[in-house]
């Protein structure tokens, strides 16, 4: 039997169901409906929720613990874990996979890490991509964003996701080559698809990596 992980009651009339993208069950109901009811409308749902929990559990991504100890996330796509909190600093040993993260504010400092990493390693990409395609950007910037992995602004301003390094560096290519293919093509049109085309040729792979991974913008 399905049960749900959270009910949130208010004024509305209606019985509904979420599963987001950490497979995480919500029910909104009225106020004072009986919870034999909801339980009831759970059943009928039963094959959908399942269905959505199972396009979750593919991903195989989770929330961090609240003192992230222990926590296995991917970085690069490859998994990493934060080994430890302790320290002053962030510590990171490349050959096993591992992070000490500082004893305070550990998610803060973890969250800068990140960004500062991207940010070289976006950099860098960007660079010798836009090269090959023969166009020029005017700035590359790391942000927070949670609905999107890049954009570019009409004033050929390249913004990245942080969390954009989770994602192996192929992948990482291919939303560069996105982003950049924009300075040209200011829309999604057939030739600027074939612009991404060019450079990336197995470009839909990556888009379905992203796709099927979209829990990882909410996680940090």
């Amino acid at each position: 039997m399905i049960t749900p992980d959270e009910i949130i009651r208010s004024a509305r009339k209606t019985l509904s169901v979420s599963v987001d993208c950490f497979g995480k069950v919500t029910v909104r109901a009225p106020r004072r409906l009986d919870e034999k009811r909801i339980l009831a409308f759970l059943q009928e749902k039963e094959s959908w929720i399942i269905k959505q929990k199972r396009k979750t559990a593919v991903a195989g991504i989770c929330l961090p613990p609240e003192n992230l100890l222990g926590y296995e996330f991917l970085l690069l796509g490859e998994k990493h874990k934060i080994a430890a909190i302790s320290g002053v600093r962030v510590s990171y040993d490349n050959e096993n996979k591992t992070l000490v993260l500082p004893a305070k504010n550990p998610k803060d400092r973890l969250v800068k890490w990140l960004k500062e990493n991207a940010l070289r390693i976006f950099c860098e990409i960007t660079e010798r991509r836009a090269k090959e395609m023969g166009v020029a950007v005017q700035s590359v910037k790391i942000t927070s964003a949670r609905r999107k992995w890049g954009s570019c602004s009409g004033k050929d301003e390249i913004r990245y996701s942080f969390r954009l390094l989770y994602a192996p560096k192929e992948v990482i290519d291919y939303v560069v080559v996105h982003e950049l293919a924009h300075v040209r093509h200011k829309n999604h049109s057939a030739a600027f698809w074939n612009e991404v085309a060019r450079f990336v040729p197995d470009y839909k792979t990556k888009r379905q990596w992203l796709k099927a991974r979209a829990a990882l913008a909410h996680v940090f």
